[in-house]
């Protein structure tokens, strides 16, 4: 029988959501199932191994980084600095859905230094992270170089690991004011 899209995106978001909530222990196929209120096994069907599921849920989160960097592109219109700034503000001020995402992600990253087999994975998702926040720079006329931005996604991942974790500290305003300083006019 041919797999349902959908239902492979219902599976893969009830993971993130897992993984948000309670980390990447509990992610597994019975939980699935229950969380995304599917008959038991469906999750199996759809991804034998936990690998599998592992593998796909983190395609899908740079599926779902891409559709909110164009929604946040399309909410401040054309872009020039400032609405860089106002996209970088909105994204390192995230609202409830987004925190959890952004939570998943880091769950996963930090299951990639446990299994070797997510790296590549990983890889894309923070090749993906980079290369978006590239084209929101370059669309406001701004040419960073690569090291750039490899340097400035360090950063940024950094800070919201922080607030995440440790809320409290510099606002995201402040944060994102300095940073554009001293990557593109220092």
């Amino acid at each position: 029988m041919p797999q349902n899209p959908q239902r492979r995106i219902q599976i893969l978001d009830a993971a993130i959501g897992l993984l948000a909530d309670s980390g990447v222990a509990a992610v597994n196929h019975r939980k699935i199932d229950q969380r995304a209120g599917l008959p038991a096994g469906t999750t199996t069907n759809y991804f034998r191994t936990r690998q599998a599921l592992l593998e796909a849920t983190a395609s899908r989160t740079v599926d779902l980084h891409w559709q909110r960097v164009d929604a946040l592109r399309e909410a401040t219109g054309q872009l020039t600095r400032d609405g860089v700034r106002a996209v970088m503000i909105r994204m390192l001020s995230p609202d409830d859905e987004t925190r959890r995402f952004t939570l998943a992600r880091f769950e996963l990253l930090m299951e990639g230094t446990r299994r070797p087999e997510l790296q590549p994975f990983l890889q894309e998702l923070q090749a993906g992270m980079v290369r978006s926040a590239t084209v929101l720079f370059e669309s406001a006329g701004l040419a960073p170089t690569p090291g750039q931005m490899d340097q400035l996604s360090a950063l940024l991942n950094g800070y919201v690991f922080s607030t995440l974790t440790l809320p409290g500290g510099a606002t995201s305003a402040d944060v994102v004011d300095r940073l554009l300083h001293a990557f593109f006019d220092g």
